[in-house]
């Protein structure tokens, strides 16, 4: 049995894909397996995996989202370890050495993760270093502070598979926010060990895994946020600045409403957003323009 089951979600990634399964086959740990799953992807993504066929399990389903294409190749893993690479990242040969070092020495962790450059579409590096660079912004940001750490790339990460699957695995019905929902519920059940040598390259480029519409990361970002007041219902700080991150979802809810030309649902959201947060001048200018010719 491999310890180590990499998942690899695919939609449209003929571009960058070849790539990224070649820095998983160049890993110095070479105890794993790979997962890919191809979530309906209409270029020639699907050609290309089964090209690699007999090196890797293939998994096809219909368009579902990036979530939910690395939980179904979670449900298809055996190792001991998860690991997740992004059709259009890159990962350093000692990744998963490194990783599973980590989390052998430290048997109360869930999970490792690491510092993370960035490269330009063209896989020119643009920044060394970028996670711890911007450590300090990230837990100052709300959200930062609402889950007690900053973001987690999921192409950084490697977790014990039985504490992912506990927790629920990443939450397919949000289209944005799944990594901080995942963190939040995994740091519920252990401690997160970071490796400050870069592991990966993070591509920067305009056309990701999916491109959500506006209204529905709103949507996403509401979801997220009455799941986490349910995760921290004890704790007053986190509970207050969920109800002010929530006026300010509510009230980027009643704008785009007002844009699609959806006033009665637009004016819903802004008074929703007031009683979460009455000081917002921002909401009530917001108002003002809903309310149009009623006022």
């Amino acid at each position: 049995m491999p310890r180590v089951s990499v998942v690899v979600p695919v939609y449209n990634g003929a571009q960058f894909l070849e790539e990224s399964l070649a820095s998983i086959f160049a890993q110095t740990f070479t105890d794993y397996e790979i997962i890919c799953v191809d979530d309906g992807s209409t270029d020639a993504s699907w050609n290309l995996l089964e090209a690699y066929r007999g090196r890797l399990k293939l998994v096809r389903q219909s368009n579902r989202g990036q979530a939910a294409s690395r939980n179904a190749g979670a449900m298809q893993a055996i190792g001991e370890f998860l690991a997740f690479l992004d059709q259009d990242d890159r990962w350093y040969p000692h990744k998963l050495a490194r990783q599973v070092e980590a989390l052998d020495a430290d048997p109360d962790a869930v999970l490792a993760y690491s510092n993370s450059d960035r490269m330009d579409q063209e896989g020119c590096l643009t920044q060394i270093g970028a996670t711890l660079i911007e450590w300090d912004s990230a837990l100052a940001s709300p959200l930062g502070s609402l889950i007690s750490g900053g973001l987690v790339l999921p192409s950084s990460m490697l977790v014990r598979r039985d504490v992912f699957v506990r927790a629920g695995g990443f939450d397919a019905n949000l289209r944005g926010y799944e990594d901080f929902d995942l963190s939040a519920r995994l740091k519920q059940r252990g401690r997160f060990l970071f490796l400050e040598e870069p592991s990966l390259c993070y591509r920067q480029h305009a056309a990701g895994f999916s491109q959500a519409g506006g209204m529905e990361v709103i949507r996403s970002r509401e979801r997220f946020l009455l799941r986490m007041q349910a995760l921290y219902a004890g704790e007053v700080a986190k509970k207050q600045l969920i109800r002010v991150l929530l006026a300010e979802c509510y009230s980027d809810r009643g704008r785009a409403e007002l844009q699609a030309g959806n006033r009665r649902d637009s004016l819903a959201f802004l008074w929703r957003s007031i009683r979460h947060h009455p000081t917002k001048l921002r909401t009530y200018l917001r108002l003002l323009r809903a309310l149009g010719p009623f006022v």
